[in-house]
């Protein structure tokens, strides 16, 4: 399955979060790090192998298009994406002085 979302994060920003989603202090979903570069993470989880990729919007709809794909129908990959499409609109609007 492919989870796809647009944000206003730049790529590297995008796999920061998903390495903070997947391995960090409080993880949604408890995962290791099996590859990566400067495009994409793949996590191995207790149930699946999940690939983010981030890279420039090729639709120009935003500054980076995101990817999670699994191989098994995985609810945390859809997960991901809907939260980083949630932390993206959030700094967008502090970034632009929303509240003030």
């Amino acid at each position: 399955m492919t989870h796809e979302t647009i944000t206003t994060l730049s790529p590297a920003e995008v796999l920061t979060e998903a390495r903070e989603f997947f391995t960090g202090r409080h993880p949604i979903c408890p995962a290791s790090i099996e590859s990566e570069s400067d495009s994409h993470i793949t996590f191995n989880t207790f149930r699946s192998r999940i690939t983010v990729a981030a890279f420039p919007d090729p639709r120009g709809e935003a500054p980076t298009r995101v990817r999670a794909s699994t191989l098994r129908e995985d609810a945390v990959a859809a997960r991901f994406v809907s939260a980083i499409g949630s932390v993206g609109r959030a700094r967008a609007a502090a970034g632009s002085g929303a509240g003030e």
